[in-house]
């Protein structure tokens, strides 16, 4: 029997010129200012190899004082206009060690940007879900950066 795999995608016009946003989205430090989908859970970056096949970690500090953890690899970088990676949880977290992945699209449109973030192979529609709800709530905090 074949798994059913599901996705979400997320689109958001960001007022910034498309390399100020991809910049964003591939510098450590950047990430660590807007990575998460509220300002009171913060971002540690573990790992940040920024190149195809180069690996990443992140260590998440959330509100109830878990700190859940996730990885993956950047499969690739095509600079300003694409970024994949994996993303992979860790244990202890339920759906640790399922591989999905991550494709993110900049489209310049004059002094904005259009970001389209797709996160598949999402082994179910819930995961999905919350998933998006996650990738809309650090959508926000990015384009608040870019203000």
């Amino acid at each position: 029997m074949t798994a059913i795999l599901h996705s979400t995608t997320v689109r958001r016009l960001i007022h910034a010129k498309r390399d100020w946003v991809f910049h964003a989205f591939t510098r450590a430090e950047a990430l660590e200012q807007w990575f998460s989908p509220s300002p009171e859970i913060t971002l540690d970056v573990l790992q940040f190899d920024f190149r195809a096949g180069g690996q990443y970690r992140f260590r998440y500090a959330m509100t109830d004082g878990s700190n859940p953890v996730l990885g993956g690899h950047f499969e690739c970088i095509d600079p300003p206009s694409l970024l994949s990676f994996t993303w992979i949880w860790e244990e202890p977290d339920p759906h640790a060690g399922i591989p999905t992945r991550v494709r993110v699209e900049f489209r310049e449109d004059e002094s904005s940007t259009e970001v389209i973030l797709t996160h598949s192979q999402i082994p179910a529609q819930d995961i999905a879900d919350r998933h998006a709800a996650g990738w809309e709530a650090t959508l926000d905090r990015l384009e608040d950066l870019a203000k």
